[in-house]
């Protein structure tokens, strides 16, 4: 008798086909099991290698015995002259039918279980700030959780919330169903850093919002060299533990751990930067000393030119930014052409620059990291400017999707429907920004609104507000409303408080929070001519007239795209290009083959 035909006599075919299903079946059981009560995902592999390991086992059995009424009996090895066996292939055969059918119903049932749960991606997860346990500044710890952050939101199938929400509960001892509430969000990872010299220690727990049930924790006492693979150990651990795809690799672009430590605290004060809550003379010195110990540490650079981007315009004259930022993100480039935020740098600040190629770029870094919220930004705010305010206000939508207790993203929504003509929804947005977040430009957009509208009691009232929280003299506000507002002398008292606060200012901000006054009291040539002088002689590039010319856009019922300035200077800039090849913005159209705004 043939080999082959030796397995089958045996039944060795039946037996492995009967082990395959019931495995499967078994498997699809213990998958479910384990889910529902959150098993860790290496009790599920353990169970599926002990399932492999059992096959050539069953198949060793089934080829040394038979199954017989008394129970398992020892085959012979000669088949011809033996009785046939009271259980014969018939009743093996419905066996494994009847497995199958069992296969088919779990299948339907797990199918139909799905619809009622959560589907994969379901996961939601928010990094607080580290506690810092050193007893010096907390930038190491912040910046190790946005680290954290960062590299957790790059794993498929889990919603990050934004660092600004997250780090709303900085120091609050709050309970963790509110704060999972407030994020939207099923976990929290916390811990602790305390750094003494070259030595760490760091705690991170990952825990449940709902129950307090602590998912995994863990300590690591190691190096300050180790610092790359404690930040991989983490976030493997919450991919493991949340039965998501395996998180990528921390990207180590130096080897220098006084470089990196510096970096990271040179982030955390950047970001916060970013935000309006602190200058940069602190972080633009940590990254010089970082790159003065790592000359190819390529992220520092980047960092750098993030530096100059955000101050383009506010603390710095816009071209000169322009060249830094363009400077510091090639120079990042050369050392790792793979850096997506250095090379969205060089497009936006390079020497031939335009409004094409910069939306471009920003849209492509927010491809390759859709929770960058400054590139959401940044998007957004040149969107408006470009009149593309449906786009913008779905971009808004985004932000506040993932910084729900942030001001950006209401601030710049507030901005988009303003300038879409849905006011009243734009006044709600800068309300919670001012009164919920406490945002204080939110406010100055309510003052400048009121003015429009003939509100002065409002006005004065949000003036006295973010005045108070921008070190200005809250309680001139109500003579400056109604001096400007006076139907005799208020366009020459206008004239002389603007001289008067550009005179004073202390930065390119102050001159242009003086300048805007023109557009709400209907002064357009003159805010036109405000417009020019920030300029300054620039015609294709960065300005430090480009904020004006947005708060323009979005205070476009005053008539500012109607005045004969604006498609001149849109036509100088290079913004008419950019609608000749992107498609008419949402306030202008073509007539007759010209451009026609309102």
């Amino acid at each position: 008798m043939s080999f082959f035909a030796e397995l089958k006599r045996r039944k060795v075919f039946r037996v492995a086909i009967a082990y395959i299903v019931a495995g499967w079946v078994v498997a699809q059981v213990a998958d479910l099991a384990l889910g529902a009560f959150e098993a860790p995902v290496w009790v599920l592999k353990a169970f599926l290698i002990l399932l492999a390991l059992g096959f050539p086992v069953a198949l060793m059995l089934a080829w040394a015995h038979q199954l017989s009424p008394e129970g398992l009996i020892r085959d012979s090895g000669s088949g011809d002259d033996e009785p046939p066996l009271p259980i014969n292939g018939l009743r093996t055969d419905r066996i494994i039918m009847a497995v199958m059918v069992a296969a088919i119903g779990l299948v339907l049932f797990a199918m139909l279980h799905r619809n009622d749960e959560p589907t994969p991606g379901g996961e939601s997860i928010a990094v607080l700030p580290f506690v810092n346990m050193s007893g010096d500044e907390d930038y190491f710890a912040d910046g190790l959780s946005e680290e954290l952050l960062n590299l957790l939101a790059k794993i498929p199938d889990l919603k990050v919330a934004g660092r600004t929400s997250s780090f709303a509960f900085k120091g609050r001892n709050e309970d963790l169903r509110e704060i999972g509430e407030a994020l939207g969000v099923e976990h929290v990872l916390e811990g602790s850093v305390r750094r003494s010299g070259d030595r760490l220690r760091i705690t991170a727990q990952l825990i449940k919002v709902d129950d307090g049930f602590h998912v995994w924790s863990d300590t690591y006492d190691r190096q300050m060299a180790d610092i790359f693979d404690i930040q991989d150990d983490v976030a493997g651990a919450i991919a493991e533990n949340l039965r998501l795809q395996l998180a990528p690799k921390s990207d180590r672009s130096t080897d220098n751990t006084e470089a990196y430590a510096l970096y990271l605290q040179a982030q955390a004060q950047v970001l916060e930067a970013s935000l309006g809550l602190r200058d940069l003379a602190a972080a633009q010195q940590m990254l010089d000393r970082a790159i003065r110990l790592d000359p190819s540490f390529a992220r520092a650079y980047e960092l750098k030119a993030s530096f100059y981007w955000i101050q383009g315009g506010w603390l710095l004259d816009a071209p000169q930014a322009q060249a830094l930022t363009y400077e510091a993100a090639m120079q990042a480039l050369e050392l790792d052409p793979t850096l997506t935020t250095a090379r969205s740098y060089s497009e936006t600040a390079k020497p031939d620059w335009n409004w094409s190629d910069e939306i471009a770029a920003l849209e492509e870094a927010v491809r390759a990291e859709p929770t960058n919220i400054y590139a959401l930004n940044a998007l957004c705010y040149d969107l408006i400017l470009a009149g593309y305010f449906d786009e913008a206000i779905r971009i808004t939508e985004r932000i506040i999707e993932l910084e729900p207790l942030s001001y950006v993203g209401y601030y710049r929504k507030g901005e988009a429907l303003m300038a879409a003509g849905r006011a009243a929804e734009a006044r709600a947005n800068w309300r919670h920004a001012a009164d919920r977040l406490g945002w204080p430009l939110a406010m100055g957009w309510l003052a400048v609104d009121a003015v429009i509208e003939g509100h002065d009691d409002d006005a004065i009232e949000w003036l006295e507000k973010v005045w108070s929280e921008t070190g200005m003299d809250a309680a001139s506000a109500t003579s400056f409303v109604n001096g400007a507002r006076n139907t005799n002398g208020g366009k020459a008292f206008l004239d002389d408080w603007v001289a008067a606060a550009v005179a004073s200012a202390a930065d390119l901000d102050r001159r242009r929070s003086a300048y805007l006054w023109y557009l709400p009291f209907g002064y357009l040539d003159d805010y036109w001519a405000a417009i020019d002088t920030l300029s300054d002689g620039v015609v294709r590039g960065w300005t430090n007239a480009d904020a004006l010319e947005q708060m323009g856009i979005v205070l476009r019922r005053t008539g500012f795209v109607r005045h004969p300035e604006y498609l001149r200077h849109a036509k100088a800039q290079g913004m008419t290009d950019l609608w000749e090849l992107r498609g008419a913005p949402d306030h202008c159209s073509k007539v007759s083959g010209e451009w026609v705004c309102e």
